[in-house]
């Protein structure tokens, strides 16, 4: 076997090593024998970032009906005092809003439904859980650990596209005239340049990225 092909096989053995215990405690989280549910809801305004940072848990991200950021969580663990202190952070200035998620002690998850603008921008970091943005328009820098990223939007709009996986695959097409190119081995890599005014940049260590365009 060639050396290089050793390496990366090298590589792999050592992130499934490191993230092992998360992938394998996290289903112990989607078991949680308690659970709370919250709502929020702040005024905000069209073409501006939102910043999101969740340690555990599903995100899904979709567009809202109008100028307000709406984000519904549901912390799951098995432990009461776990789910009792977890909390988000939320900070809107002008046209910058942050989200953070806070998840105390070991075995727990937070599971997160947020509506933003159409035209924002998104700058999202989760360790593990899977990531859906749907009908959002703006750039896109998601990073993720472990799952999967799935981004549903007119792919059209993008002038840059970067999604690569440390360990799995990238799916789906970019651009109507295909100039996406995909490489490599244990991890892929798409880039693509179009017409568009947009840049996504997305990562996954460890799961899929699928671009679902219409």
């Amino acid at each position: 076997m060639p050396k290089n092909r050793l390496a990366m096989l090298g590589k792999a053995a050592l992130v499934l090593l490191i993230l092992a215990p998360l992938c394998s405690a996290s289903d112990h989280w989607n078991d949680g024998d308690y659970e709370e549910s919250h709502s929020e809801v702040r005024d905000f305004i069209s073409g501006g970032m939102v910043h999101v940072r969740v340690s555990v848990g599903d995100v899904q991200i979709r567009r809202s009906d109008n100028n307000q950021i709406r984000v519904h969580y549901t912390v799951k663990s098995r432990h009461e005092n776990n789910v009792k202190n977890a909390r988000l952070d939320i900070e809107v200035r002008g046209n910058d809003a942050r989200l953070d998620f806070h998840a105390p002690g070991h075995n727990t998850q937070i599971d997160v439904e947020l509506e933003v603008p159409q035209n924002t921008n998104l700058d999202v970091h989760t360790k593990v859980g899977d990531l859906t943005v749907e009908d959002i328009e703006g750039d896109k820098d998601l990073d993720l650990a472990v799952g999967d990223i799935r981004i549903a939007h007119d792919n059209s709009t993008y002038r840059y596209v970067r999604a690569s996986t440390g360990i799995g695959d990238v799916n789906g097409e970019v651009g109507q005239d295909q100039h996406g190119e995909v490489s490599g081995w244990l991890g892929k890599t798409l880039k693509y340049s179009g017409d568009g005014k947009y840049e996504l940049r997305a990562h996954v260590s460890v799961g899929d990225i699928t671009l679902e365009g219409k």
